[in-house]
């Protein structure tokens, strides 16, 4: 009933999730007024939201969506919620995320005294990044997973009561614009 007439391909696809066909500020609209209109607590939703975000700090870009729907469960926040949240690591944020992430591991591992320290070159191509990578994996991988979490830890709390604030002013403005 709600499945499109003509599908998209990958490439399609791909393109409106680095830029939406009816744009970002009116994506951000419409998943915000969605997220407001959601049947559940305000406390519920705020969890869900703040889960999703902090999920995207993970470097498992696949999985956020699962991590942020087990921490929501976990908490008994509401699961759509966690989806739209998901949504705050996007391919604009991801580098910035991805670099908190790396250099908090990295911090505590050299305070810890264990060899984590990435140097990067000058001149960085992804065939670089790759042969990095499979030659040293342990010594990107694990300062990213121990940042990344950390930094998830970290910024649940934030988020929750961002958006608790923000839900609970907007569930009151749509209650009195409705009476």
């Amino acid at each position: 009933m709600f499945k499109r007439r003509i599908k998209l391909t990958w490439l399609q696809t791909a393109k409106q999730a680095i830029w939406p066909k009816m744009g970002w500020l009116r994506a951000v609209q419409y998943y915000a007024k969605r997220t407001i209109r959601l049947t559940d607590t305000t406390e519920n939703i705020a969890k869900g939201l703040a889960s999703g975000t902090a999920m995207s700090f993970s470097p498992l870009v696949g999985t956020h969506i699962l991590q942020a729907g087990l921490l929501t469960y976990i908490l008994r926040g509401n699961l759509l919620a966690s989806l739209v949240g998901t949504i705050i690591g996007n391919p604009w944020t991801f580098p910035f995320m991805w670099f908190a992430s790396i250099t908090l591991g990295s911090w505590i591992f050299a305070l810890i005294g264990l060899p984590a320290n990435i140097y990067l070159p000058d001149e960085v191509s992804l065939s670089i990044l790759w042969e990095l990578l499979l030659s040293e994996p342990l010594r990107i991988l694990l300062p990213w997973f121990l940042g990344g979490y950390l930094c998830a830890l970290i910024s649940w709390p934030i988020a929750y009561f961002i958006f608790y604030s923000l839900i609970n002013t907007a569930k009151l403005a749509r209650e009195k614009a409705l009476k």
